[in-house]
C-alpha cells in the first residue's frame, strides 16, 4: 500500500498529470487563474469563472502597512534578509483577525443551516446570525475595516463582477442581510470586507473553506512579496520600535536578604 495517495497530480519522466491534464498544455493553453483553479479545485472553470477567479487573484494584490502581514514580513526580512524566510513569516501573520476568510465562510454555513433546519428566509437567519453572536460578546467577520470605512471598494467590485456575470447567489445576499440586521441591532453601518466578500462569493462558486483561503493566499503573496525584495533591497537593517510604552512596575532596588 502507497505511503501517500493524492488526486491532485502524478509525475513521470518528462510528464506531470495535473487533474488529468498534461501540465505541459496547461502551461501552453491556459492563464494563471485557470490553472490554479484546477489546481486548487479539480475542473477547469467556465469563462465566467474565470474572469472572477482573475478579479479575486488581483483583489488582495498589497495592504501596506494595514495589514499585520506586510508588517511582520518586513520585520524579518530587517533581521534576516533572506527572502523565503521573511515571506513564509508574512503569510504566517495571517489569521483570524486578518486575511482569512474562513470565519466568514462558516458564519455564512452557519446562517444556511439555520434556514435549513427551521425552514428560515434569508434575512430571518441573518436575524438569528447576529444575535447569536450578540448575545455571546463574538465579533461578526467579514464586517468592518480599518481605513475603507464607509465601503471596501475591492467587495464593491467583487459583487458586481459577480452579478454581472451571473454567478452571484445565496452567500452573497445572505452576507449582504447580515450586515443589514447587524446594522439594526446595534445601529451601527459596516461595510462587507474583502475577506468577507471573498468567503461569499467563493462559497457560491462551490468552493470549500480552504480552497477559498488558499485563493486569499495567492492573492495577497506578490505584494508580500514585493515589500520583503524592498525591505532587503533598501531597507535600513534591524528595525525596532521607537516609540513604545511601558506600562509595568517602576524600577525597585533587589532586596538581598530576601529568602531564596
Amino acid at each position: 500500500m502507497a505511503a501517500f495517495s493524492t488526486r491532485v497530480s502524478e509525475v513521470g519522466p518528462g510528464t506531470v498529470n495535473l487533474r488529468g491534464y498534461s501540465l505541459a498544455a496547461v502551461m501552453r493553453e491556459l492563464s494563471y487563474a485557470e490553472g490554479a483553479f484546477l489546481t486548487l479545485v479539480g475542473r477547469l472553470p467556465s469563462a465566467e469563472e474565470t474572469r472572477l477567479i482573475d478579479c479575486i487573484l488581483a483583489s488582495l494584490l498589497d495592504h501596506g502597512f494595514v495589514a499585520s502581514t506586510i508588517t511582520a514580513a518586513r520585520y524579518i526580512a530587517s533581521g534576516n534578509p533572506q527572502f523565503i524566510p521573511a515571506v513564509a513569516g508574512g503569510v504566517l501573520a495571517a489569521g483570524r483577525n486578518t486575511l482569512d476568510p474562513e470565519h466568514s465562510f462558516h458564519m455564512l454555513e452557519r446562517a444556511e443551516a439555520i434556514r435549513a433546519g427551521e425552514n428560515l428566509d434569508i434575512e430571518a437567519a441573518a436575524e438569528r446570525v447576529v444575535q447569536e453572536a450578540r448575545a455571546e460578546g463574538r465579533r461578526l467577520p467579514g464586517l468592518g475595516h480599518p481605513t475603507h470605512k464607509a465601503s471596501d471598494f475591492r467587495s464593491d467590485i467583487l459583487f458586481a463582477l459577480a452579478a454581472e456575470l451571473g454567478l452571484a447567489g445565496e452567500s452573497i445576499a445572505q452576507f449582504h442581510a447580515i450586515q443589514m440586521a447587524f446594522a439594526a441591532s446595534s445601529g451601527k453601518f459596516l461595510p462587507i470586507n474583502i475577506d468577507g466578500a471573498l468567503a461569499a462569493v467563493c462559497k457560491d462558486l462551490g468552493l470549500s473553506h480552504l480552497q477559498t483561503t488558499a485563493l486569499a493566499v495567492l492573492s495577497v503573496l506578490p505584494g508580500l512579496m514585493a515589500h520583503v525584495v524592498e525591505e532587503i533591497e533598501e531597507g535600513r537593517p534591524l528595525r525596532h520600535i521607537t516609540d513604545g510604552e511601558y506600562v509595568g512596575n517602576s524600577l525597585t532596588e533587589l532586596d538581598h536578604g530576601r529568602v531564596s
